[in-house]
């Protein structure tokens, strides 16, 4: 288990009361401090979410849903266009009391599906905060697609020159010369010279 770091994106649980059952909710904005998503579109870091959040005590810890909106950005994996895709996202994980997590893995440690679900990072800590960062990057990540593009049916770029094919004339191509003919290239230029 790692050891304890400070909260990336904390949420005081004071308030919330420790019997199974008591509730509260709470609406926040947050600034991402690093970015979430993937290598071609995310949400940006520094970019404001707007969250709705429900704490509920249960004998394991607490159980925290979230549901918000957001903007990702990246660009067209084809031709290089940016990109915007609005997020709507909603999860529900459960955050272990510390001593509860750890008599968990203890007790999974041969089960690497079942040891991997227990992550660390999902408890409450010592000083009643739990961190929403990896509740984000869960909730997130599945809403951005695998293949950005910009539109369906993108052409992408000119494999030649880099000109976007969408934009490019109609009749745009270029005359490519097997590279093992290039010594004969000029040899009709040749000849034609010789009989002048």
């Amino acid at each position: 288990m790692r050891k304890e770091n400070k909260a990336v994106i904390p949420l005081e649980l004071t308030g919330l009361g420790s019997a199974e059952g008591d509730s509260k909710s709470w609406q926040v904005t947050v600034d991402i401090p690093a970015a979430i998503g993937t290598e071609n579109m995310a949400v940006r870091a520094g970019q404001s979410l707007e969250l709705d959040l429900l704490a509920v005590a249960i004998s394991e810890g607490v159980s925290l849903s979230v549901s918000g909106s957001g903007r990702a950005e990246g660009q067209c994996v084809r031709c290089l266009t940016p990109v915007e895709k609005s997020l709507e996202f909603s999860l529900t994980r459960i955050y272990y009391y510390p001593d509860v997590l750890a008599r968990l893995l203890n007790e999974v440690s041969d089960d690497s599906s079942v040891y991997d679900e227990l992550d660390d990072a999902y408890q409450v800590r010592s000083d009643s905060r739990i961190d929403l960062e990896p509740l984000l990057i869960d909730a997130i990540v599945p809403q951005i697609p695998y293949s950005v593009l910009c539109t369906p049916d993108c052409l992408g770029l000119c494999p030649e020159c880099g000109i976007s094919l969408a934009a490019a004339e109609e009749d745009h191509h270029h005359e490519v010369i097997d590279s093992r003919w290039s010594a004969l290239a000029g040899i009709f230029d040749e000849q034609g010279k010789k009989k002048e």
